[in-house]
């Protein structure tokens, strides 16, 4: 399990593979906040969440850039640094420590900062 593809996690949460699993999926964030009228935190959502985190690690993965404006030559970190706040809050939806989890491999805030003093 441990060896599956980022990919396959997020699909789980699509329609039919999270009715399959007999909706019991969201049990993985047991934090996360309760829907509202106006807002549904549901599978829906969390796909489309674990969606943009996909989208940034296929980024990397093929070393396409990630701080710059959207189409333009403009340095930007703040793709990053959104897509960083969406992991760790997903992280404390799941009651994981996020900065204790990755204490002393986070370098994220310290590389956006060495992008912007450039």
């Amino acid at each position: 399990m441990a060896e599956m593809e980022f990919g396959i996690w997020k699909y789980m949460y699509s329609g039919p593979q999270y009715a399959a699993t007999g909706q019991k999926l969201l049990s993985v964030f047991p934090s996360k906040p309760k829907s509202t009228p106006v807002l549904r935190i549901d599978n829906k959502y969390i796909f489309n969440e674990l969606d943009h985190i996909n989208q940034l690690r296929n980024r990397i993965a093929h070393h396409e850039p990630i701080c710059f404006a959207a189409g333009l030559p403009v340095k930007s970190v703040s793709y990053a640094q959104v897509e960083y706040q969406r992991i760790l809050q997903l992280f404390s939806w799941m009651d994981i420590d996020g900065p204790g989890l990755l204490y002393g491999i986070d370098h994220v805030t310290d590389a956006c900062q060495k992008i912007l003093s450039l």
